[in-house]
């Protein structure tokens, strides 16, 4: 399949590149099928951050069969991920391995040369990068902001990301961090990740401002274009008061 057939090939592919610089930072357990396919693991007790992913419209079963050993064997939550609907062939191989729990998320992207990215004050709300010794805090932060023990996240704070083209982003408020931001530059495009908000300072717009202010520091940075998954509906609602517009989805295929 060529890009005129697929449109959204780039995007997918830097999606799964991205998460295999991330599992080659974190643990080095990485390995790629012949057609793209992905294992990874990142070392996170996280389903959709370890095991595998089709960046294809039509997955090769055999593939994702041939790797799911080695996705079985690390002891940590994993998960399948394919685009679209899982056809039997590869619900069979999940539900062998135990993951017969689908979550759909909706890819959304935005070009930068569509002059969609909407214009957000972040005044009094700072967004800033932050240096590879600041990664533990951002790690707690997200961690809060996405109610989970800290531990959940503890992965985020290696500086050897920093060397892999992520991006952290840090929102604060008189110097009190309250939100977070992640970006992945692979391809001439950038993945959005791990935006969120402290519970306290929710329902004021932060998560829009970040996400706009590190969307807009990619493109200047020459980015093409911004991808993201979002994990709801109300997520999916919020990204696109920026501009993202929803292409397809990717089912994520974890335990229960």
């Amino acid at each position: 399949m060529n890009p005129v057939d697929d449109p959204l090939e780039a995007v997918t592919f830097s999606y799964v590149a991205a998460l295999e610089n991330l599992a080659t930072a974190l643990t080095g357990r990485t390995q790629r099928s012949p057609d793209g396919t992905l294992f990874a693991m990142s070392g996170a007790p996280i389903a959709s951050l370890n095991g595998i992913v089709s960046p294809l419209l039509s997955p090769d079963v055999s593939q994702i069969s041939s790797l799911t050993s080695l996705a079985g064997a690390q002891r940590l939550p994993w998960s399948i991920r394919v685009r679209g609907v899982p056809d039997r062939d590869v619900a069979e191989v999940a539900a062998a391995h135990g993951l017969t729990r689908y979550e759909r998320q909706p890819l959304m992207t935005l070009s930068s040369r569509s002059g969609a990215l909407r214009e957000l004050t972040t005044d009094p709300l700072r967004v800033r990068a932050l240096a590879a010794d600041e990664l533990v805090l951002y790690a707690e932060t997200v961690a809060a902001g996405y109610q989970v023990p800290r531990e959940v996240f503890h992965v985020l704070a290696n500086p050897s990301l920093k060397l892999e083209g992520f991006s952290f982003y840090l929102a604060e408020l008189k110097g009190v961090p309250v939100g977070t931001g992640m970006t992945a530059s692979t391809g001439g495009q950038i993945g959005i990740f791990t935006i969120s908000t402290l519970p306290e300072y929710r329902r004021r717009g932060y998560a829009r401002m970040v996400t706009a202010e590190i969307v807009r520091r990619g493109f200047s940075a020459g980015a093409d274009a911004a991808y993201l998954h979002a994990v709801s509906g109300a997520a999916e609602s919020v990204y696109a008061s920026i501009g993202f517009e929803t292409q397809e989805f990717m089912t994520v295929i974890t335990a229960p």
